[in-house]
């Protein structure tokens, strides 16, 4: 494991992230852009997802967004600079795979939409 640099900004930048987004949804704004542009990103849902999460409700959870499940891998590559095994190709080939998931899981809300 690598050293968390700079982890109080970390934690202050992400719990101004998740409240901007809670005041978002708060105000009816979700993804800004779908609504800017009329179709879903590849992240729409994902908020709804993480909520479903919190409640322990999965099913829910897995409807809104097929990628939840890679949140946590996700917030230790940014609280870990992006480093969390010592050979970079394994960090490059998870990357890799979580892009392809979130690419898949986008296509998949493209056509349902």
């Amino acid at each position: 494991m690598f050293e968390i640099k700079n982890f109080k900004v970390k934690c202050v930048i992400l719990i101004l992230f998740v409240t901007i987004v809670l005041i978002a949804r708060e105000f009816g704004i979700t993804c800004i852009v779908r609504q800017g542009l009329g179709f879903p990103c590849p992240g729409c849902g994902m908020t709804r997802a993480c909520l479903s999460l919190l409640r322990l409700d999965f099913k829910a959870a897995f409807s809104f967004h097929g990628m939840v499940w890679s949140m946590p891998i996700l917030l230790l590559y940014y609280f870990c600079d992006g480093r969390l095994f010592r050979k970079k190709q394994i960090d490059v080939l998870v990357l890799s795979f979580l892009v392809t998931g979130f690419l898949a899981n986008w296509v998949r809300a493209l056509i349902l939409f």
